[in-house]
């Protein structure tokens, strides 16, 4: 029967047709495997084969009410030529950004790692809890404490001592009290190892009014926060009055991270455009938070460095102009730092910029202001490298405060003609 149809087909040449069809489904089938790749569902994107080695599962009841937002022009570039697998999409109507929290290259080398540390053939997927044999909390405190023989942009050091890790953690444990407790150690070994940033959007969280984007959760190996606004890039030819704002909390910012916490001290080491969205508000937040150096406050009197009482100056801009340069060794051996208002300032002036931002963040200012409150430049440029024997704090917070006085003009003026 069937070799009959095949000689009827090549004898009325109809195998063209047949050849052209096939050719079609293939061309489709090859079409849809390249779309899939290019367009990942959510449920790819988790990889929940990978736990418990992931980020945890807080967020997998609901991933799937995640539209990823494919329509979206600036999706589709950061996913076809972004650098840190960073998707875009809705959740409870509400604009989000999704995250693998590295480059695909560098979660491959975490599960080659991962598998060498088990004595594991790789690939090792979906390891049963009972064969995580290693003491994960131990390897915790291994990787996030400081060693200076290392460059400067580690992901999390917590130092000089990690004596108080649990009471860093209290939120997260909090967040996570219903995970099984190695289950819990494997997923927060991986974030430190890969990217700490869900552990940051925890122990700092936006609903305690810190400046950062909300934490929703994780599944897998993805994490699902809010998406705050546009990048501060988009803003650095606003309107000046809307970029004093922007700046005020920026320096405010800087203040809270410094500060706020009694316990820990919070020091980014990666403060760029690029890392930092506005809001509605024009209330600035900070998106990425992979690199950061907490210190301590209340180490024992045996485990403080010897200039500990000290305040730590940021002096290596002297010795690096037009760069972000910084000694984690100094901060992490003094009990406060400037190291916040030196970043902040830094990208206010332009110092730290590429020649597109060099005229700095607060550049024209209005004759008008100026007449009136003629040391904005003064103070800046202070904040960025003082002169006098006033610390680099006191002059952006005294900045600060004349920038919320500028803001407050045309505030007065409307009163005063009622």
């Amino acid at each position: 029967m069937i070799s009959h149809y095949v000689y009827n087909v090549c004898k009325f040449k109809k195998w063209k047709i047949l050849l052209f069809v096939v050719g079609i489904c293939v061309l489709l089938l090859n079409a849809n495997i390249i779309l899939r790749s290019f367009y990942p569902s959510v449920t790819q994107l988790t990889e929940l084969h990978k736990c418990p080695a992931c980020y945890g599962i807080s967020a997998c009841r609901d991933i799937h009410e995640v539209d990823l937002l494919w329509h979206d022009r600036k999706a589709i570039f950061s996913h076809l030529f972004g650098v840190k697998n960073v998707f875009f999409g809705t959740y409870n109507r509400s604009k989000v950004v999704l995250k693998k929290l590295a480059h695909s290259f560098e979660l491959n080398a975490f599960d080659v790692a991962l598998c060498e540390k088990l004595d594991f053939n790789y690939p090792c997927s979906n390891i049963p809890l009972d064969r995580f044999t290693v003491d994960f909390y131990h390897l915790i405190e291994k990787t996030i404490t400081s060693d200076f023989s290392k460059d400067d942009s580690s992901r999390l050091r917590l130092c000089p001592i990690v004596y108080h890790l649990d009471d860093l953690l209290h939120n997260v444990y909090l967040n996570n009290k219903n995970v099984d407790s190695t289950e819990f150690l494997i997923n927060l070994w991986t974030l430190v190892s890969v990217n700490p940033e869900p552990l940051i959007l925890q122990i700092l969280s936006a609903k305690n009014g810190w400046p950062v984007p909300e934490y929703f959760g994780a599944c897998g190996r993805i994490i699902i926060e809010e998406y705050v606004g546009a990048p501060l890039s988009d803003y650095h030819d606003k309107p000046w009055l809307e970029r004093a704002k922007v700046a005020s909390s920026l320096l405010n910012a800087a203040h809270m991270f410094t500060f706020r916490n009694e316990q820990f001290g919070f020091y980014l080491t990666d403060i760029s455009y690029d890392n930092i969205a506005v809001d509605y508000n024009n209330v600035a937040k900070f998106i990425d938070l992979e690199n950061i150096i907490i210190v301590d406050k209340n180490p024992s009197r045996k485990d403080r460095p010897e200039k500990w009482q000290e305040l730590h100056e940021n002096t290596m801009h002297l010795d690096c102009p037009n760069c972000f340069a910084f000694s984690a060794e100094d901060i992490c051996n003094h009990h406060l730092s400037d190291h916040n208002y030196y970043a902040i300032c830094q990208l206010l002036s332009g110092l730290q910029s590429a020649d597109l931002f060099s005229d700095g963040f607060l550049h024209d200012i209005p004759i008008n202001i100026q007449r009136q409150y003629s040391n904005v430049d003064y103070l800046l440029q202070q904040c960025v490298a003082p002169t006098s024997s006033n610390s680099r704090i006191f002059f952006g917070q005294l900045l600060k405060m004349t920038l919320d006085a500028i803001l407050e003009m045309p505030r007065r003026k409307h009163n005063e003609t009622k």
